[in-house]
C-alpha cells in the first residue's frame, strides 16, 4: 500500500470510525480548529502553501509485540495497556507531482515525535513499507516546519530528517541526555501530581506510553547510528544493541503499580 493509501483509509469518529478524531482536507479542519491553539497558525501557513493538504488527527495505533527492539527493551508496563493507547497528534499529509510525503507532528518534546515515528514504521506496524515518506517533527519549532514543508517534496526525507535532528541535538549523547532528563522530569511531575487524583487511568495510560517513547527513542537512535557502530564497537552490532539496552535501561519511570498507589493516595 502507499502512504496515502494507508493514511485515507483511516475513518475518523465521524464516520464510526475509531482511530483518529478527523481525517480530512486541512482547510475544513482550520474551519472547526480553535484559532488560539499552538498549531493553528502553522497549519494555516501550511494550507496556503498547500490548499490540498489533508490531515489526521489523534490517530491511534498499537506496539508491535513482534518487533524486536520492543522485546529488547522489555518495558512490560506499555502492554498493559489498552489497545490503541499510542496516540499520534497530527499526521499532515499531502501530494506533489506524484510525491506523496506526510509529516508527523507533536505537541510536546521532539524526543516524542521520534519516538512516535519508530514506532509507527518498526516491523509488523502499519507505517514499515513508507517509512522513507513519513517525517518527525515538533510544533515547538514553527518556523522549522515551514521551511522543510518547503522542501518536502523535493528533498529526501532522510536528509530532512537529519536536518531536523541537527536543530536540536548536537550528538547522540546530547539527545541521550535529554531524554534522559525528560523522563527524570516526567517522574517528578507524576509524583506530585499523582497523589489523590480521581480519573487517574487516562494520566497514567499517558505517562506510561511517554517513558515507552523516550526508550524507544533512546535505542533506536544509537541502534540507526552508524558512525558508533564503526568508531566505538567496531562493527560489531551485538555490542551497539547491548549497549543501546543499556541506555535504554537508564530512563527514570514509576512501575504501573506505584503509579496507581501514588492515585489512591499510598505511599508508592
Amino acid at each position: 500500500m502507499t502512504l496515502f493509501s494507508i493514511l485515507e483509509s483511516v475513518e475518523d469518529v465521524r464516520k464510526g470510525g475509531y482511530l483518529a478524531d478527523f481525517n480530512g482536507y486541512l482547510e475544513d479542519y482550520l474551519e472547526i480548529m480553535d484559532s488560539n491553539e499552538e498549531a493553528y497558525e502553522v497549519f494555516k501557513t501550511l494550507f496556503e502553501a498547500n490548499p490540498d493538504l489533508k490531515i489526521i488527527v489523534n490517530y491511534r495505533t498499537n506496539i508491535s509485540k513482534e518487533s524486536i527492539s520492543n522485546q529488547i527493551i522489555r518495558y512490560k508496563d506499555v502492554f498493559k495497556l489498552k489497545e490503541n493507547s499510542i496516540v499520534c497528534p497530527y499526521i499532515l499529509y499531502g501530494k506533489e507531482h506524484d510525491v506523496e510525503k506526510a509529516i508527523l507532528l507533536t505537541n510536546e518534546s521532539y524526543i516524542f515525535a521520534k519516538g512516535l515515528y519508530y514506532c509507527l514504521t518498526e516491523p509488523f506496524n502499519t507505517f514499515q513499507e513508507v517509512n522513507n515518506d513519513l517525517l518527525a517533527m515538533c510544533l515547538d519549532k514553527p518556523e522549522l516546519i515551514v521551511k522543510v514543508f518547503s522542501r518536502l517534496f523535493t528533498y529526501r526525507t532522510g536528509a530532512l530528517q537529519r536536518e531536523v535532528d541537527q536543530s536540536y541535538f548536537t550528538s547522540y549523547e546530547d539527545a541521550k541526555t535529554s531524554a534522559l532528563q525528560l523522563s527524570f522530569n516526567l517522574k517528578e511531575k507524576a509524583q506530585q501530581e499523582l497523589i489523590g487524583k480521581e480519573e487517574a487511568n487516562e494520566y497514567i495510560t499517558g505517562l506510561i506510553v511517554k517513558w515507552f517513547l523516550i526508550k524507544k527513542y533512546i535505542y533506536v537512535q544509537y541502534m540507526i547510528n552508524k558512525d558508533i557502530l564503526k568508531n566505538v564497537h567496531e562493527g560489531n552490532v551485538k555490542k551497539q544493541r547491548n549497549q543501546a539496552k543499556i541506555y535504554a535501561d537508564e530512563v527514570s519511570f514509576l512501575s504501573f503499580s506505584e503509579l496507581w498507589k501514588l492515585a489512591t493516595n499510598k505511599q508508592a
